[in-house]
């Protein structure tokens, strides 16, 4: 629903699962995530809550499109009970969600506004800071000597069913999981249907992980995965500026009803150019991106190691630039008002978007990749402010899986503004060139002794040209590396780096 608006009061009522990329990743298998992020999004699509609520409430269609959120409008009749009629739907919308996703949680939180920005600045988004948000979450196992589920071994099972040729006892989730793999990757509702739907291939994305990370070049092994992690910058600002302006402005009105539906717009669009970019989607006329999650400026995908750079750089240069497009106007009202005030207020930016990239061997958990993933994300954000795009790294099965040691990076010193390599990223293509024996042996010296230990190395063996630039110049060994990029750091990225 579009509220009309003329002065109305509208009631607002936004539903959302909480920690989603926990619950999606309970279970270890490929398949289960899959089941579980499409019943999310069958659950959520707007046809399917429209059919649930009934006269009680429209969907608002000025809320973004996001995997797991549901937004709902209603214009609140005078003499009625407000608070009874928001329970009621919250009863629905809750049982509608419960009966689908039986392990997840949920919350509700509801507010007034003549706009829907307005009403989640002023009233939603201080409810749930502040905790007053109505919670529906998953019934708790009361017989402690319950027999646990098999497969998430979180709850108790409760049924018997046949899992890949097998019988096993599962809980109501994961027997909401135990689908074949053809409904849920298939499903144009989906984050994979949709992805796939979007893109000119003949294949779907292979059935499990170890099949994911197969595709990848012979060179890189064939049995490593990237889980990468991506989140918007600076959004909660330009909503809140844009919130806070007045609505006398028939193309300020304008901007608050579609923009949250625009850069939902962008997210889904930058996933898809930068999968179809892919030299491996190219090669293999195949899908080799499997997302989880998609929805706002929110994102979460697995792919070959290999292709994680290059998935990353595209996405948050496309992105990027797809925000900018849609917000231009916008800001340049808004810093227009801004300078006029009396108090000195700074000039808002288009937002952008970090990523945090985790590489790890194809069977490792999912569910702890994702965790690793989300830390780095946010060493990502916090060391640009969330200022600029930004990417932060881990290598598990080289580094283990503590905090790195090396500082993020911006989007800015690999790609250029038209989308070309950078020096630095010319640079570390060249080092990608040196054998990877070469690289692992330069890797350990300078974990051991130092970088300059490791040029010398490099100097014995021929590859001193390849190091150079991520060394401090020799007479000023205080000074950075001409490309801003430590040895140490270089060597981890020319691992799985696109031209390796």
């Amino acid at each position: 629903m579009t509220a009309t608006h003329t002065g109305t009061t509208h009631v607002y009522v936004d539903f959302g699962a909480i920690r989603i990329q926990s619950y999606l990743t309970r279970t270890p298998g490929l398949r289960g995530h899959r089941a579980a992020s499409d019943s999310l999004a069958r659950a959520t699509a707007p046809g399917a809550v429209k059919e649930v609520v009934g006269h009680l409430a429209e969907v608002n269609t000025e809320a973004g499109e996001a995997d797991g959120v549901v937004s709902l409008c209603f214009t609140p009749v005078p003499g009625e009970d407000l608070e009874a009629q928001v329970g009621r739907l919250q009863d629905r919308v809750f049982a509608r969600l419960r009966t689908a996703l039986p392990g997840a949680e949920f919350h509700s939180v509801w507010g007034q506004g003549e706009y829907y920005l307005n009403a989640y600045d002023k009233e939603i988004h201080p409810k749930t800071e502040a905790g007053d948000v109505r919670y529906d979450l998953p019934a708790t196992a009361e017989f402690p000597l319950a027999v646990p589920c098999a497969m998430c071994h979180t709850d108790p099972a409760a049924t018997w069913e046949t899992v890949i040729g097998k019988r096993q006892r599962l809980c109501p989730d994961c027997s909401m999981r135990n689908v074949p793999r053809s409904r849920s990757a298939g499903d144009r509702l989906s984050p994979e249907g949709r992805l796939a739907e979007s893109l000119p291939v003949t294949h779907a994305a292979p059935e499990d992980f170890a099949a994911l990370a197969a595709l990848g070049h012979a060179r890189s092994g064939r049995n490593h995965l990237a889980t990468v992690a991506i989140d918007g910058n600076a959004f909660g600002e330009f909503f809140k500026a844009l919130a806070k302006e007045g609505s006398e402005d028939a193309q300020m009105r304008d901007w608050k009803k579609t923009i949250s539906q625009s850069l939902s717009a962008a997210t889904r669009d930058a996933l898809t150019e930068a999968t179809v970019n892919l030299p491996l989607t190219i090669e293999r006329d195949q899908v080799v991106v499997v997302p989880h999650v998609v929805g706002g400026d929110d994102v979460l995908v697995s792919l070959p190691a290999d292709q994680a750079w290059e998935f990353t750089l595209a996405f948050l240069r496309e992105f990027g630039q797809a925000v900018h497009g849609e917000t231009a106007g916008i800001l340049e009202v808004l810093n227009r008002r801004r300078a006029q005030r009396a108090q000195e207020e700074p000039a808002l930016e288009a937002p952008t978007a970090s990523a945090g990239i985790v590489f790890a061997h194809s069977s490792y958990p999912l569910n702890l990749l994702v965790e690793l993933a989300g830390q780095r994300l946010g060493e990502a954000k916090r060391a640009v402010r969330g200022r600029a795009a930004s990417m932060q790294w881990l290598d598990i099965t080289a580094d283990g899986t503590e905090a790195p040691g090396h500082d993020p990076l911006r989007l800015s010193t690999l790609r250029t503004p038209a989308g070309d390599p950078t020096l630095e990223a010319q640079a570390l293509s060249a080092l990608a060139r040196v054998p990877a024996s070469h690289r692992t042996r330069l890797a350990e010296a300078v974990r051991s002794d130092g970088e300059i230990t490791a040029a010398v190395i490099a100097h014995r063996v021929g590859h001193l040209k390849a190091v150079q630039p991520f060394l401090s110049p020799f007479d000023q060994q205080n000074a950075p590396p001409p490309t801003g990029i430590g040895l140490g750091a270089a060597l981890g990225i020319a691992r799985w780096w696109p031209c390796a």
